[in-house]
Order: structure tokens, then C-alpha cells, then sequence
């Protein structure tokens, strides 16, 4: 067949299922191999190669030589792209409109595909209604879903599982949040190697919210540095500026002798906000740094980054 279709096969199924490059090719060839058969390069991969990825993706080998389908798959990767993207932007009431419709489409009988609608759909509830018991009976509902994928947690069960522990944080339940961020956390640290960059940082930056609100701020700090650390890397401003002032804040708690530190990372986040064009979070930062503060921290979060994305 051609490689171009291939390619495109692969990388559609891949996000139909929701995993990474990584996940995909692990115990079966290197990321980079799924990289080069995706971007169609100049490689012919081998027949056990193919059957290795077909049982991966749970397909018959026979999917790669045939059209058929194709039209469903586009269709649901890209329903589920746009859930995300109003999501990340906060357009809840449209991502709701657009799962009440979709959640009962046929496209979207599968286990993996019903996990996302009831991840995103708890997201909405939360964020439209409040309802937050009934948001974490949908998360719930939702890891009592398979993937493809046999392994204890994949990229998707650690995002809701920490939209979980966010949502115990805003209902007031910090000690369970605590323990969950604890949980997600030990999970990344064992399967770093397969995991997104986004969703870590996310979670880093939430796990070290919770800490500061229980007083740990030690262990608030290093879960900061961490994210921080991991956005340096992959070059990435998510959550940078955010981290940054979380930094911030945990050194005020820790009443830090040198208060140029405090005020070093809290305008290290300003000037995050100010080349991403943020001006909700410039004046908030800014109005932070003008009366930098006596006394322990009485700021409420900048604008509170709340989303499993």
C-alpha cells in the first residue's frame, strides 16, 4: 500500500485511541520509528511489524490495506480535538452542547471514546452546574473503562485521575486531593519515559497548589521546580508563568530570609504573562509585585488553571 496512507492510518487510529507515540510503540519499536512511518519517510516496515502494532491498536492487519472506515475515524478524532480546544479555552457551555449530542452517536460506542465523553463531560459539569459530586461519579464512570492498552494507568486515566484530584481541591477536600496528586504522581514517576509533557506539568503545577493549601511548603516547592524544570526542557510556556508564581508563593510561606528571591519569581511568571499576551494574569502579577507584601501570603491564585489540559 502506500506509505502516505499508512502513515495516516497509523497516526489516526493512534489518536482515535488517545495515546502517545511512545505508548504506541513500547515493547514493540522505538518513538522515533512511529514517528518516521507517521511523516511517511523512506521506510518499509516488515510484516511483524505491522501485526505488532495492529494487535497494539486492536485492529486486524488487514485495516492497513483497506479504506474503509476512514470517513468515522476523521469524524470522531476530530469531535474529540474540538473538546479539547473548548475546553483549554474555557468554552464549557459549547463543549457540553457539542457531548450531549455526540455521546450517544454510534462513532462513539467504543470504551475509550465513552471514557473521553465522560472525562470531558465531567470537566463541563463541574465548571457549568458546580454539580461536583455528580463530576466525580462521571470520573468514576469513566476508569471503570478499558483502553487498548494493557497497563495499569495510560496518559488518559493519569489526566482524569488528576482532574479528579482537582476537583477534591475545589470542593474543599485538600487531605484527599493530597493523597491523590501522591497517587498520580508515583504512576508518572514510573512511566515518565511514556508520558506526555503537558499533562505532567499540569499535574506538577496542581499537586503543588494542594500542598501550599495544607501549609507543606517544602513539598509544594520541589513539586513547582519540578514543573518548572519540565517546561525549561520541552521549551513549553503551559503553566510556566503559573509555576512561577506558585514558586513564589511557596517561598512566602516558608517566610524565606532573602525576599529578592520572592520577588525575582514572581517576575519571572510577569514577564511568562507578558510574552504570551496575558493581560488578566500581567495586571493581577503586577498588582502582586506593587505591594509585595508583608507578612504571610494573603493572594488568591492567579487565575486558577483548573482544566485537565
Amino acid at each position: 500500500m502506500e506509505k502516505v496512507l499508512l502513515g495516516k492510518k497509523i497516526r489516526d487510529l493512534r489518536k482515535y485511541l488517545h495515546i502517545t507515540q511512545k505508548e504506541l510503540a513500547d515493547g514493540i519499536c522505538t518513538q522515533s520509528m512511529i514517528s518516521l512511518l507517521e511523516n511517511n519517510e523512506e521506510i518499509y516496515p516488515s510484516a511483524q511489524l505491522l501485526y505488532m502494532l495492529s494487535k497494539r491498536l486492536g485492529v486486524s492487519i488487514e485495516y492497513f490495506f483497506s479504506d474503509k472506515d476512514v470517513y468515522g475515524l476523521n469524524y470522531v478524532n476530530e469531535i474529540c480535538d474540538q473538546l479539547t480546544t473548548l475546553i483549554q479555552s474555557k468554552r464549557y457551555q459549547l463543549a457540553y452542547r457539542t457531548i450531549q449530542k455526540e455521546k450517544h452517536n454510534p462513532d462513539f460506542s467504543k470504551p475509550h471514546l465513552q471514557k473521553f465523553i465522560l472525562w470531558r463531560e465531567a470537566i463541563c459539569i463541574n465548571h457549568l452546574f458546580q454539580d461536583r459530586q455528580k463530576a466525580l461519579e462521571k470520573l468514576k464512570d469513566a476508569m471503570t473503562l478499558t483502553d487498548a492498552l494493557n497497563k495499569n494507568y495510560s496518559t488518559q486515566d493519569l489526566e482524569i485521575l488528576t482532574s479528579k484530584a482537582i476537583i477534591y481541591g475545589e470542593d474543599g477536600q485538600w487531605d484527599k486531593a493530597d493523597q491523590s496528586f501522591d497517587e498520580i504522581i508515583r504512576q508518572i514517576e514510573r512511566a515518565s519515559q511514556l508520558m506526555n509533557a503537558i499533562p505532567l506539568i499540569n499535574t506538577y503545577y496542581n499537586a503543588s497548589r494542594t500542598s501550599l493549601k495544607l501549609q507543606k511548603s517544602k513539598k509544594a516547592l520541589e513539586l513547582s521546580e519540578k514543573g518548572i524544570a519540565l517546561c525549561l526542557k520541552q521549551k513549553t510556556f503551559y503553566n510556566l508563568g503559573y509555576l512561577y508564581y506558585q514558586k513564589a508563593e511557596c517561598l512566602k510561606q516558608m517566610n524565606v530570609d532573602n525576599q529578592d528571591d520572592i520577588i525575582t519569581f514572581y517576575n519571572k511568571a510577569l514577564q511568562v504573562f507578558q510574552m504570551i499576551d496575558d493581560t488578566t494574569n500581567i495586571k493581577k502579577v503586577t498588582s502582586v509585585i506593587r505591594d509585595r507584601g508583608t507578612g504571610p501570603s494573603s493572594h488568591e491564585p492567579i487565575i486558577q488553571k483548573s482544566l485537565s489540559k
